[in-house]
């Protein structure tokens, strides 16, 4: 009997395994279904997040080249990899013509070394704040730049910076310094900025021990009565006058100043190139040349003179304010003995 059943025995079997494979295949194919949905899920995610990468680039993007400020980014090799309007527009160049060169091909050639070492600190993870140079404009002029940019890091290749022209900051800072230090009436230094040299140049040869420091006080004979004649515009003209030829008198290493309202001082670095003594008389004959030109003041000629008083430090002084007034005392000592010469000071003034 089990024979005759033989072939249903086997049709069952073949059943019983297409039905296993159908189920096997029912499963396998609910699982690619269900990976196929999960793929399709993951595909709508991935498309959302690269248009959010897209969206946000394209915001960088038109925040970069719109921005006010000037954008820069760079690499460690020295180029601009990319700038914005701004900072093309601030210099006066194209994009094309800032890319095209070395950036240290823009820089003031005394700024090109401070620029080297800190682009070589941005390279060895020290961030840059504020550092400042200057930049050569498309017109020639020099910029002010000051500088903000991160270092790289082990994830950023490139340097980006933000930059600002600070050139009119800067020229309001040298207005008010010069303002400080200069008299408004001749533009010569004033007393303030003398005296702080004057203690300078006497601790610096007090540290060296060579030389010495010669003062020369100038006080001009006649200015009254010109001020009394002419009127205080007319004074302040001679003024004017005899500080331009104090510039031209004037040398390297030599400053010119005016201490009070007719009177002015000249400091000098005596040191000599030999073991003479600082020849004081030629200074003080140029000077006395310059003051007695005639000047033209209301359509006449006048001419004034000047007494000058000179000391030295450590000749005869042995401070700032011996020195200042062993030449007082010099210089009042030619007033009282007949005006417009000098005479250096000596012990017999005391």
């Amino acid at each position: 009997m089990g024979t005759a059943n033989d072939p249903d025995n086997k049709i069952i079997a073949r059943l019983r395994k297409k039905a296993e494979r159908l189920e096997r295949l029912e499963s396998r194919l609910r699982v690619l279904e269900q990976e196929r949905e999960d793929l399709l899920d993951c595909k709508q995610q991935l498309s959302s997040k690269l248009e959010r990468y897209h969206r946000s680039l394209r915001e960088w993007e038109w925040f970069f080249e719109h921005s006010v400020q000037m954008l820069c980014i760079a690499g460690l090799d020295g180029y601009f990899k990319r700038v914005n309007a701004a900072f093309a527009n601030a210099l006066g160049y194209s994009k094309e013509e800032l890319l095209s060169r070395p950036f240290v091909d823009f820089v003031h050639p005394d700024d090109v070394t401070r620029t080297t070492r800190e682009l070589e600190g941005l390279g060895a993870g020290y961030d840059s704040v504020s550092f400042e140079n200057r930049y050569r404009a498309k017109d020639g002029s020099w910029r002010w730049i000051a500088w903000y940019c991160p270092a790289i890091t082990n994830v950023t290749t490139k340097l980006f910076a933000i930059a600002r022209d600070i050139t009119e900051d800067r020229r309001k800072e040298a207005e008010i310094l010069h303002k400080a230090s200069h008299d408004s009436l001749t533009g010569l230094h004033n007393r303030a900025a003398f005296e702080e040299s004057l203690e300078s140049a006497i601790a610096l040869q007090r540290r060296n021990q060579t030389g010495e420091v010669v003062l020369y006080l100038v006080d001009i004979d006649g200015f009254k009565e010109v001020n009394d004649r002419h009127g205080h515009l007319a004074g302040d003209h001679l003024l004017q006058v005899i500080s331009e030829r104090f510039r031209q008198v004037q040398r390297a290493g030599e400053m010119v100043a005016r201490v009070g309202g007719d009177e002015f001082a000249f400091l000098v670095d005596g040191t000599t190139d030999d073991a003479n003594t600082y020849p004081f008389e030629p200074l003080a004959e140029r000077i006395i040349a310059q003051v007695s030109e005639p000047v033209a003041l209301n359509k006449e000629t006048v001419t004034v003179g000047c007494s000058i008083g000179i000391s030295t430090f450590p000749g005869t002084a042995d401070d700032f304010g011996t020195l200042m007034s062993q030449a007082d005392k010099a210089m009042y000592s030619v007033k009282h003995s007949g005006k417009n010469g000098f005479r250096k000071f000596d012990p017999s003034l005391t």
